[in-house]
């Protein structure tokens, strides 16, 4: 399953996304030359580079970027805004999920869902939940258990206190952790 439409991240143009490309090039060269401390020079190079994006991103995040991810994956992050959804819908909450546990994008894309996710159920830590549900729950017991889609977003909206208007009933087999 896909990222529902309305909630895919905005893609930058080819153009964007050449300059973009130039400009990391440019910020890696110049902390390297530097020996990975800030200068004026790279400063100006981040802020010419968050001129373009929605996301953007400080010096620490360009320095340890091989880290984490690579340069494809880290342009497009630039470009994934994470938004609170008033109208969400419970399909399109399953949609985010299913897409995440299915791993059926780019690195990058499955970061937005989650955040996506996040965002949308404050307080609920959708990552531990989806990842290491033992934590979550508060039992070690429980990290091999298998939840439903359903049943993931149905513990979502009750940890957060964010039921969605469309939801039907979900039976929910563990009782929810307490608040933290």
């Amino acid at each position: 399953m896909a990222i529902p439409d309305r909630l895919k991240p905005l893609r930058p143009t080819p153009k964007k996304r050449a300059l973009m490309k130039a400009l990391l090039s440019e910020i890696l060269e110049r902390i390297c030359d530097n020996q990975e401390q800030e200068s004026p020079e790279i400063d100006a190079l981040i802020q010419q580079w968050n001129s373009h994006c929605v996301n953007p991103f400080e010096f620490h995040e360009f320095r340890d970027m091989y880290s984490y991810t690579d340069a494809q994956n880290f342009i497009r992050t630039a470009f994934h805004q994470e938004k609170y959804v008033a109208d969400l819908s419970f399909d399109e909450a399953c949609a985010l999920l299913q897409f995440i546990r299915k791993c059926e994008g780019k690195e990058s894309d499955i970061h937005y869902a989650l955040s996506l996710l996040e965002t949308n159920f404050p307080q609920a830590n959708a990552s531990d939940l989806i990842f290491w549900p033992n934590h979550w729950f508060g039992d070690e017991a429980l990290l091999q258990v298998e939840l439903s889609t359903e049943q993931i977003i149905g513990y979502l909206m009750q940890q957060s206190s964010r039921p969605l208007p469309d939801a039907p009933p979900i039976s929910l087999p563990h009782a929810l952790p307490p608040r933290t």
